[in-house]
């Protein structure tokens, strides 16, 4: 017999409960494995639901019902979503290092630096790391926003845009950034690591409220074996970004360039720490009205 699959409660089957966990190209935990041999061990069956271009729609799944998980990215979106009134809670968070989310241009395009993005168009993720990125870039060098046209498309539309360019800029997160270096010899004018000291935008998990209140354990075992997975990820970085990019079916070269950026990541359960930095990274957000208004991290937040 198989119990109800709510918003608030794991699904059970037999005694056993199933876990819906969103991934998306670039995570490496559906196609290692070992996250569900983990969970199946401790009575949790995993369904996984995906992949998708990034976070948003990830929110979107939690939010509605279809899934319990996002799949740990950009908390700018998440933001926008409880804003927006996503009845959602943060449970994880992450650290990337090196930074290197850029705006890329066409070696056509002429264009050498941000400022050169004057009466330009430029590509980005609607209150995502992209937009964050690009609205601290012009910040930077004192680009007024109002000079700069801005285009909201997703990786997937965005990409062709730019080699078709009917954008002059992208904004981009690793993976779709190598790619579009090795396809159209695009080339970095602002690298997040490189410009900016204070980190704005982290990776996040979130998952819906009414299962944080009922569903703590699971909660926790599901970290914890995203928690195992993202150490080994970090101590084998090219497989782990073969098996990551393996649904993107990415060509030898863009996954040697990717894993050639020393890239390691630090997932931590929502601590003092991680609530910090987030409303430290949302109030500079909010302050540039990339997010709609002010948002209390606390007042989000469950403590495992």
């Amino acid at each position: 017999m198989i119990a109800g699959c709510s918003k608030g409660q794991a699904a059970t089957t037999n005694g056993r409960k199933k876990v819906r966990l969103t991934h998306g190209i670039g995570t490496v935990y559906k196609p290692h494995g070992q996250v569900e041999k983990r969970l199946a061990a401790q009575g949790i069956d995993v369904e996984w639901i995906g992949p998708f271009p990034n976070h948003a729609p990830t929110l979107q799944a939690v939010a509605t019902g279809s899934a319990d998980f996002s799949f740990g990215g950009s908390t700018t979106p998440a933001a926008q979503a409880l804003l927006s009134g996503a009845p959602l809670r943060f449970v994880a968070w992450l650290q990337y290092k090196p930074r290197n989310t850029s705006i890329i241009v066409l070696p056509s395009s002429g264009i050498k630096h941000v400022r050169d993005l004057v009466g330009k168009t430029v590509a980005v993720n609607k209150a995502g790391v992209a937009e964050f990125l690009l609205v601290a870039a012009l910040e930077k060098y004192n680009v007024p926003r109002d000079k700069v046209e801005v285009k909201y498309l997703n990786p997937p539309d965005a990409m062709p845009a730019l080699g078709a360019g009917q954008v002059d800029a992208w904004a981009i997160w690793q993976g779709a950034l190598e790619m579009a270096e090795v396809k159209y010899g695009a080339q970095r004018i602002f690298v997040e690591g490189d410009e900016l000291e204070q980190q704005i935008d982290y990776g996040s998990f979130l998952v819906h409220k009414d299962y944080a209140a009922a569903e703590p354990d699971t909660i926790r075992k599901v970290l914890a074996a995203y928690q195992e997975d993202t150490v080994w990820a970090s101590a084998h970085r090219k497989e782990a970004i073969e098996l990551g990019f393996s649904y993107a079916k990415y060509p030898p070269e863009v996954i040697a360039r990717i894993a050639d950026s020393g890239r390691t990541i630090d997932l931590r359960m929502m601590d003092d720490e991680g609530i910090a930095n987030l409303q430290r990274g949302f109030d500079w957000l909010s302050e540039r009205k990339v997010l709609s208004g002010k948002l209390s991290v606390a007042d989000y937040t469950v403590r495992l």
